[in-house]
């Protein structure tokens, strides 16, 4: 109803639940896609006039600092105590507030649904570089563009066109034009990493005109498209370039306390799946028979792809076994009985109990045997039953010496491999002319090591990390070398790359 009126606030807000619950129960698949786009775009009006409300009552409930009698010290704290959103919505909604308080024509614009959320976030981020007293000209010049049916492109162009024509009067960015000296945003800058439960990393933040220009290098450079077989998109590449420029910088010992350590894989393995794997039961007998008479995360295919090229620690690990200590207890207990040296607590006046037997030497080995069985479920060692069982049934590059609570030692690609793989591919070396060096590029097996592939020259090739991590380990191409050192890729449904074509006519 456009022209409902309500009497206060919170009676406007319950009308607002109401209407949201009534969405919510919609049987939106029995509507054609006619309805479907109308609501869409309904939404986004809604959700970009929701935004600046919450603006302003965060704004005035700032001001008057609501957060203090809740023993909170800011808004945002009080949001992320009181309302149950998490530390990055909370920066948001806080965000949101700041910016709408220095953009009063776009907040005025928001409100009336005229603009959405994301293209008022980038235009207040292209004004905000203007001093305070020109950022509403150019918020009102760029705002009538968006409701011209500028695309925001060519809106990004004009902004530009203002700030130049800014900065030729005033040449020095830093001359104390904007608000608190700050022209070029340097005080704002900030950059937050959160991560969920498995480990999946969102960046939010805003880069100095430094920085920017500096990551556009970096995407520039390692973000390009690399073939036809290349489906990824623009934020993809971006990414990727991201990882790929990380990896070089850790790789290249520019981290004092990485020491450029190479990416390990720590394969943990349990303890008792360990024992229960075919053949481990005589292998057990075996270790007991040598010991007996003596006195520690990625999964999937992002696993698979780090670990190709990885230092390889294998962990076996385990838990103690309270129930298997009780029963090594009342095995004791059964061999041996009472101790006939005590009263054996009869009235008779004479005991006549006899003392147990004493245990032959058959009968003290099968206890001995049955007792070192048992403590394997309790603990391990260096050269306890995990490590003899990881390196009898797992292999190579498992298979380790062990260290205290059995960590394999690391194994990996030998140095003199790993030069000869370089010198004889010279660059990324998937079939299509990928020109990534060998700085930007990983050793991969292509009988792949967790399948038993030998770390033989062989078996080895060198190839950029997209091409390794992404064609290889999650789009599943295989990759074949042949003898005189060409490559062929194969994708899944069919498609052949070559790094040379077949011959034209048949030799001799």
């Amino acid at each position: 109803m456009p022209d409902a009126t309500f009497g206060s606030a919170a009676e406007a807000a319950d009308a607002l639940d109401a209407s949201l619950d009534h969405l919510a129960a919609v049987d939106w698949a029995s509507l054609g896609t006619a309805a479907h786009g109308q609501m869409l775009a309904r939404l986004q009006r809604a959700q970009a006039k929701l935004t600046a409300a919450n603006a302003a009552v965060l704004s005035a409930f700032t001001a008057q600092s609501g957060y203090e009698p809740d023993g909170h010290r800011s808004a945002r704290a009080w949001l992320i105590g009181k309302t149950g959103v998490s530390k990055g919505a909370a920066g948001a909604a806080v965000g949101w507030q700041k910016r709408l308080g220095r953009h009063r024509r776009i907040a005025e614009t928001m409100a009336a649904g005229e603009v959405s959320e994301s293209w008022a976030r980038e235009i207040a981020g292209w004004t905000d570089k203007l001093p305070a007293d020109k950022r509403d000209e150019a918020d009102a010049i760029l705002l009538d563009a968006a409701a011209q049916g500028l695309p925001l492109d060519d809106i990004a162009i004009l902004a530009q066109k203002i700030h130049e024509s800014w900065q030729a009067q005033h040449p020095d960015p830093d001359d104390g034009n904007g608000d608190d000296g700050d022209a070029d945003g340097f005080a704002d800058r900030y950059l937050r990493l959160g991560t969920t439960l498995d480990g999946v990393g969102h960046l939010n933040g805003n880069l100095t005109a430094a920085c920017a220009g500096a990551l556009q290098a970096v995407f520039d450079s390692l973000g390009k498209h690399l073939g036809p077989e290349d489906h990824r998109s623009i934020e993809q590449r971006q990414h990727d370039a991201l990882a790929e420029a990380l990896q070089r910088l850790i790789k290249a010992d520019l981290l004092p306390d990485s020491a450029g350590q190479a990416t390990m894989a720590q394969v943990l393995m349990d303890f008792a799946d360990l024992r229960r794997m075919h053949g481990s039961s005589a292998a057990e007998r075996e270790w007991i028979a040598s010991q007996a008479g003596q006195p520690g995360w990625l999964t999937g295919p992002g696993a698979e792809a780090e670990a190709c090229d990885a230092l390889i620690a294998p962990v076996v690990t385990g838990s103690v076994d309270w129930q298997a200590l009780d029963q090594m207890t009342a095995v004791w207990i059964d061999a041996h009985g009472p101790d006939h040296r005590q009263p054996c607590g009869c009235t008779c006046g004479g005991c006549t109990c006899q003392p147990p037997a004493l245990l032959t030497p058959e009968a003290k080995a099968r206890l001995r045997r049955t007792l070192l069985a048992l403590a394997a479920d309790a603990m391990s060692g260096p050269d306890g039953l995990a490590g003899y069982l990881r390196t009898r049934q797992l292999g190579a590059p498992y298979a380790g010496k062990s260290l205290p609570l059995d960590v394999g030692r690391v194994k990996g690609i030998p140095d003199h491999l790993r030069r000869a793989v370089i010198l004889r591919d010279r660059h990324c070396a998937w079939p299509g002319g990928c020109d990534k060096p060998p700085a930007g590029c990983q050793v991969h097996h292509i009988a792949h090591r967790a399948h038993g592939g030998a770390t033989a020259l062989t078996n080895l090739v060198l190839l950029c990390s997209y091409h390794h991590q992404v064609c290889i380990h999650r789009l599943g191409w295989t990759l074949i070398l042949h003898a005189d050192g060409a490559t062929e890729a194969r994708s899944p449904d069919g498609e052949i790359l070559r790094s040379h074509g077949p011959p034209t006519a048949r030799a001799g």
